[in-house]
């Protein structure tokens, strides 16, 4: 009989859209003690689960488990806590990690996390919330609900993509910490994910939190392998903001340099992927100020996800992206 699982060390790793969260996990997932079983919950506001697929599930001691289709941070924390307890009992980690949606509030998960039901199981320590510098300018960002709720209920700042910073950068970042509510809290700057591991063991403030409902938030549901057989496409209105994507066979194959002059040619705020191309598997992560592009190893189907605040037309993007596919399979409908 196993032993009873008890004070994992747990965080929770916030950050607006395009802020680098995932480079975050991934970095302080490479870098985690030899031997040390790690767990990931990772969530997603579309239907399509990408960031776990980002995350490479194949190493020894990662285990990665994904909520698509809503939100966590939502009162209905059922859908969380089922995956959660499979999570754990799979992996029982040395840590978890809890990666929720750029476009959700980490305080109602906080409350979730000190519950009784986890209070013994989990030891929940620093909430990190990753910020992007360069979007202190925009007030679409600083203005933002999400935003702000993020950054208060963080004990650790981190300013990512360091290396792309410049001195009046970090002093901008600097006062924006600064002038957040008592206590005063951790600030740090990352560049491609590299953050000291000390800092996920700071204490997390125990501050009262008030339990709010956010009824303009759709249900998180668990995200099987893929959503539906593919190929499959889905859009959906979530806050004011249109989210859409597309899962397609793995062995469909898109023209590698079409595909990418097709992505940086829309609009979006956001575009996040893994698509099979004709000169390998490539993985996509797309904002308004950052281009990640990068070879990857194969997955088990291809999978491109829109973030899209001004509106889409999704079926001519979706004749344009299909496109951009070589013949060798036909150019089938999409559901």
């Amino acid at each position: 009989m196993q032993p009873i699982l008890q004070a994992i060390p747990a965080n929770i790793i916030t950050g607006f859209l395009g802020a680098g969260k995932t480079t975050l996990v991934r970095s302080l997932l490479q870098r985690r003690p030899a031997g040390e079983r790690w767990a990931v919950l990772v969530n997603e506001f579309g239907q399509i689960g990408i960031d776990g697929s980002l995350i490479e599930n194949n190493a020894d001691g990662i285990h990665i488990k994904e909520v698509a289709g809503g939100c966590i941070c939502c009162a209905n924390f059922l859908p969380m806590q089922v995956a959660l307890s499979q999570l754990l009992a799979k992996a029982r980690p040395h840590r978890l990690l809890v990666e929720p949606t750029g476009l959700g509030h980490p305080r109602q998960i906080v409350e979730n996390l000190t519950e009784d039901h986890w209070r013994s199981t989990l030891d929940l320590r620093a909430t990190l919330c990753v910020v992007d510098a360069r979007q202190l300018d925009d007030p679409r960002v600083t203005t933002h609900e999400t935003f702000l709720a993020q950054a208060d209920i963080a004990d650790v700042l981190v300013f990512s993509k360091d290396d792309l910073l410049d001195d009046a950068r970090r002093q901008q970042a600097r006062d924006f910490a600064a002038q957040l509510p008592p206590p005063v809290r951790e600030a740090a700057f990352s560049a491609r994910g590299d953050l000291p591991a000390a800092l996920l063991d700071i204490p997390r403030r125990h501050t009262r939190l008030v339990k709010r409902s956010l009824l303009h938030v759709r249900q998180a549901t668990e995200s099987p392998a893929s959503p539906q057989i593919p190929p499959y496409h889905y859009h959906q209105l979530v806050l004011d903001l249109e989210v859409g994507g597309w899962v397609f066979p793995a062995d469909w194959r898109f023209r590698h340099n079409d595909l990418l002059n097709l992505l940086f040619a829309c609009r979006a705020d956001r575009i996040k992927g893994v698509i099979h191309t004709d000169q390998g598997w490539l993985e996509v992560n797309l904002t308004g100020l950052d281009a990640g592009l990068h070879s990857r190893s194969p997955s088990a189907d291809s999978r491109l996800e829109l973030i899209v605040s001004g509106g889409a037309d999704w079926e001519a993007l979706e004749k344009q992206l299909l496109a951009t596919q070589l013949p060798e399979h036909g150019h089938l409908n999409v559901r």
